[in-house]
């Protein structure tokens, strides 16, 4: 399945909103960046200094976080716009949960 550029932005941007307000407002310093290819099978990742260790004073003035998020791999396992959806959320969830400090572990106990 093959989307525009646009249109994946546009899921990726909505399921990032439709994740609880509770979990939104504790997202700082936080980039989303859409990539159109990888070379590997990774499907997101997270890149940057996870939430709960932020809090010292050393931490500030900091190029925000980044989540990778890999269009084309997500695009390459998903059929149909509704497989492509799900996927995307727990991609975008799955990174979200490691920038909040979760590990491999606990995600997978979490099913995302």
């Amino acid at each position: 399945m093959k989307l525009s550029k646009e249109k994946f932005e546009e899921i990726v941007y909505r399921k990032f909103m439709e994740i609880p307000e509770k979990i939104r407002k504790k997202i700082e310093n936080l980039e989303i960046i859409i990539e159109s290819s990888s070379h590997s099978n990774i499907l997101g990742l997270y890149h940057g200094v996870p939430f709960p260790k932020r809090k010292t004073t050393a931490y500030s003035l900091i190029l925000p976080d980044r989540i990778i998020i890999f269009k084309e791999n997500i695009e390459k396992h998903c059929k149909t716009n509704e497989e492509l959806e799900e996927m995307v959320e727990k991609v975008l969830l799955h990174e979200i949960g490691h920038y909040l400090g979760l590990d491999e572990k606990t995600l997978k106990e979490l099913d995302i």
